[in-house]
């Protein structure tokens, strides 16, 4: 009796093996190309716009090995105006290997093709006079400010929660940094961040490990550094909004001297899966705090110039395609 159930179940078995063997051979991938480990980071962007930047949501998910990468981008504004518009959207793939860029137009299915470089930028005509900004009613265009001293503090809060499967610590730090114009007048810039960091996982470090090979080989090619300008805990597109607010009255030096400040953040342990950053600019020098308190409403003194949102949805190694770093066969190249 206890052979015969052995064997009817040995039977079972067998048969349950032909029927998943089936299914298999019906299942087949549709993608022929091979697989490799590749890092897949996903991103979410919140901003509440400032000046000629306006306010909007992005998702960002990136595809990266050491000598290739793959970028797709969406994103709609959330302003009263702009939130019925959606921003401009696309896919970018950089591959090393062959030294080239793909930027890809799936409406129209074509994939311009560049030097890692980029393409040349076609000659503009030359427009007499300044394109008015929202802050030159309010600023004097001609003062100059220079960057001052910059201090840095992190505290640990000692509060940890759960964010997207990142198992993840606050911080809780405060950017305070100060300029002075030609009339020795000062305004200070205030930066408090909200800062959520992971230990990380093997898999994450993984992720992390071909994500700065590429950057690595990719910055030897171009023949530039990226690795040393960025932190990790200071999103790059806050600091693009910040610089151009500065931008009429800030010289370039001055201001890449204050987004430095950026790298002290890097004594944080971990990697940040969420960062809320509030900016806020005060004082007098070169009419600086009238204008930003246009931007923030004269009835709300205390109401931040800039709020930014960085979320790391995902960041893991995934298998994928081959596939996904070049261009589709039905997109047109064009050079």
């Amino acid at each position: 009796m206890e052979k015969q159930l052995v064997l009817r179940n040995a039977a079972i078995g067998a048969a349950a093996a032909l029927v998943l063997s089936a299914c298999a051979g019906v299942q087949k991938d549709p993608d022929p190309t091979p697989i490799s480990p590749t890092a897949v980071l996903e991103v979410h962007l919140a901003s509440s716009g400032l000046q000629d930047a306006p306010a909007f949501e992005s998702t960002t998910v990136t595809y990266t090995r050491a000598n290739m990468m793959r970028s797709e981008s969406k994103g709609h504004g959330t302003g009263a105006i702009t939130r019925f518009l959606d921003m401009e959207s696309g896919a970018r793939i950089e591959r090393l290997d062959r030294k080239l860029a793909w930027t890809l137009d799936a409406r129209n299915k074509l994939a311009e093709q560049c030097p890692l470089t980029g393409c040349p930028v076609p000659a503009l005509k030359k427009t007499p006079g300044k394109i008015p900004t929202a802050t030159d009613k309010s600023r004097n265009p001609d003062c100059r400010l220079r960057s001052g001293n910059t201090s840095v503090t992190i505290e640990p809060t000692g509060q940890k929660r759960n964010i997207n499967g990142f198992e993840a610590e606050q911080y809780d730090v405060k950017w305070v940094s100060t300029f002075r114009d030609n009339a020795s007048r000062r305004s200070t810039s205030t930066i408090a961040l909200d800062v959520w960091a992971t230990p990380g996982t093997t898999d994450l470090r993984d992720a992390m490990a071909l994500e700065k090979a590429f950057a690595r080989a990719r910055d030897k090619l171009t023949d530039t550094d990226t690795e040393s300008d960025r932190s990790a805990f200071f999103p790059v597109e806050a600091g693009k909004v910040i610089g151009a607010y500065l931008a009429p009255n800030v010289s370039p030096t001055d201001r890449a001297a204050f987004l430095a400040g950026a790298r002290k953040l890097e004594k944080i342990k971990g990697q940040p899966v969420l960062v809320t950053l509030q900016w806020r600019f005060s004082g007098e020098a070169c009419g600086m705090n009238e204008a930003a308190a246009t931007e923030a409403t004269k009835d709300a003194d205390d109401r931040p110039l800039l709020t930014f949102t960085s979320e790391v949805k995902m960041h893991r190694t995934e298998a994928r395609h081959d596939s996904l770093f070049v261009p589709p066969k039905d997109y047109k190249i064009t050079k």
